[in-house]
């Protein structure tokens, strides 16, 4: 029946010469909140139609028509919006472009997985929107910012950033979180992981020691890590240095996005990184 749904949608956005109606107006949909944030700050919002329930900053994205959720976007409502590009995510929304560009409709893939890749990827975007000089002026505003937040001590603090608890997974020094945990001046207790986001053992985590805990989930406080078996004897936990999303929103270091700059410096917050100078 969705099948049926889908090709029914398709008959009737495509004239009697084949061909779909396009907009002369611009008409975007975006499927990650990322993009979102960042055609936000290239002032494309104002021709956004339809958005997935992820693209929530800021509140203006709030009234306009769901398409679904990240992991389960609803191709049909898409179509029936009929837009002139849709912004879609890599990984699992491959299949999604490919079958948008079967009906006639372009997509741009961004998935930013370092901070090099969210600079070029604004750029990319804001020539999409036709406003590249724009987009120019704001990556390498980021860019100086993110270099005024660099940090250039020799102390660096063992840091554990939790993403979620069952399994326990965590980030590698290579993910673009860790490259987060990097510049703001923390040491990241996995260097290499079989992923960028993968599961972690408990025991490798008791035996690196974090001094520091990054929690970026809900339900779940800093007595449930205190109370895992082993966790007791490790710094973060001895010195109560766990931090939740009470202490940083996760949005700001989760999201490859222009907000990365509070997330930075709130990270440096928690570090202490502004407190340390180099000897």
């Amino acid at each position: 029946m969705r099948n049926m749904g889908f090709l029914l949608i398709l008959l009737l956005l495509v004239s009697c010469t084949g061909e779909r109606k396009v907009p002369t107006e611009p008409r975007y949909v975006i499927t990650s909140p990322e993009v979102g944030e960042i055609i936000h700050l290239l002032q494309g919002v104002k021709f956004v139609v339809g958005v997935t329930a992820e693209v929530d900053y800021p509140a203006d994205y709030q009234q306009i028509t769901k398409v679904g959720n990240f992991g389960a976007v609803n191709r049909e409502k898409i179509i029936s919006l009929n837009p002139t590009l849709v912004f879609v995510s890599g990984l699992e929304q491959e299949h999604l472009a490919f079958e948008l560009e079967k009906a006639g409709i372009k997509t741009i893939s961004v998935y930013p997985a370092t901070i090099s890749e969210l600079l070029a990827g604004i750029v990319e975007i804001s020539r999409s929107l036709g406003s590249e000089e724009r987009g120019i002026a704001v990556a390498d505003s980021l860019q100086y910012e993110l270099e005024k937040l660099r940090y250039q001590g020799r102390e660096r603090p063992r840091v554990y950033l939790e993403i979620y608890n069952n399994p326990i997974m965590s980030v590698s020094k290579r993910s673009f979180i860790g490259e987060l945990i990097e510049l703001a001046g923390g040491d990241n207790i996995f260097v290499e992981l079989p992923r960028d986001y993968s599961r972690v053992k408990a025991e490798d985590v008791i035996t690196a020691n974090p001094e520091i805990i990054i929690l970026t989930y809900p339900g779940i406080t800093a007595h449930d890590i205190k109370t895992r078996m082993g966790w007791q004897n490790i710094s973060a936990c001895r010195e109560n240095r766990i931090y939740g999303i009470e202490e940083i929103n996760p949005d700001l270091i989760l999201r490859a996005g222009p907000r990365i700059i509070e997330g930075v410096s709130k990270l440096q917050e928690l570090l202490g990184s502004t407190e340390r100078v180099e000897r």
